[in-house]
């Protein structure tokens, strides 16, 4: 790590990166990085060698880590100083990128900001909602964001970005994966703490009784195509519920989720992904786009 630049929080070479991810499988990260605060990460992006990829990973609720060494540096803006949330006025919050969303569902509540709800449903930061769109229960991101403050990873350089220029659409935007997002500003109405709390209850509910929600998932695997098809109906009339590959396997509760259920490998949950898709190409003629992001390179095979 001679040529990297010092830096106030962690910095470590070999870092085993399963348990920072849902599925809890992957490789070890080349270089990680956690700084302390945002003029910590923009330092040492401004001094970083150009020719490492950098990976920034929030819970690890929506991502595939692949096993093996990951080349370049994987950031994660764990600190406190990322996690924070403060009221700016009586319906507007700014919030660390490192923020969970449920933590926010939960302040908002005690607050007595409606709207922010449906967070309660989204396992990971609110950071990494950002650029996916991610939203559950028809509730979006879009929806809520006012602006948002990023890191070029490429030079360091800040910029604040308002909610017409990132193009939202459904599970997507047009934001450069470039950004590392430090910071954002959401905004909601006006609610009663008792109703707020009950329609997050009915949202826990819902998705504790439709969804395998505590085990080694990565949430929904596949994008829905569209309204009329959703995923997980294409992937059960597939035939593909159920099915398992290694310790991977198509969940009975939800066939969009796959989970990891004996030692599965991220080759496993891959590979399985992969034969989802083919089988559902097969019937329909429609070819799944993953929701999930896959990352790092495959282990080449022995000849």
């Amino acid at each position: 790590m001679k040529d990297l630049p010092k830096v106030k929080g962690e910095l470590l070479e070999n870092y085993e990166l399963a348990s920072l991810t849902r599925f809890k499988t992957g490789g070890v990260a080349e270089i990680y990085f956690s700084p302390r605060d945002v003029d910590d990460l923009t330092s040492f992006l401004k001094k970083a060698p150009k020719d490492m990829p950098i990976h920034v990973i929030g819970f690890g609720s929506n991502i595939l880590i692949r096993d093996g060494v990951l080349n370049g540096i994987v950031i994660r803006l764990q600190n406190d100083n990322f996690s924070k949330i403060e009221k700016i006025d009586d319906i507007t919050l700014k919030c660390g990128a490192f923020a969970s969303s449920i933590a926010v569902s939960k302040f908002c509540a005690e607050n007595g900001i409606a709207g922010m709800e449906f967070l309660f449903g989204i396992p990971g930061t609110i950071g990494g909602a950002i650029l996916s769109n991610a939203g559950c229960f028809d509730r979006e991101i879009k929806d809520i964001i006012v602006s948002f403050e990023a890191v070029d990873k490429l030079n360091g350089k800040r910029k604040i970005f308002t909610v017409d220029e990132c193009g939202f659409a459904y599970r997507k935007s047009n934001i450069s994966s470039r950004w590392i997002f430090t910071s954002v500003i959401i905004k909601g109405n006006t609610g009663k703490k008792e109703e707020i709390l009950e329609k997050m209850d009915k949202i826990k509910e819902k998705k504790d009784s439709s969804q395998p929600t505590y085990t080694k998932t990565s949430g929904s695997t596949f994008k829905n195509p569209s309204k009329e098809h959703p995923a997980w109906k294409l992937i059960k009339e597939s035939g593909c519920q159920g099915m398992k590959l290694g310790g991977a396997i198509v969940s009975p509760v939800h066939a969009n989720f796959i989970v990891n259920e004996d030692n599965a490998t991220s080759a496993d949950i891959e590979d399985l992904a992969e034969q989802v898709r083919l089988k559902v190409y097969e019937k329909f003629g429609i070819m799944l786009e993953y929701e999930i992001k896959i990352i790092g390179s495959r282990k080449l095979e022995n000849p």
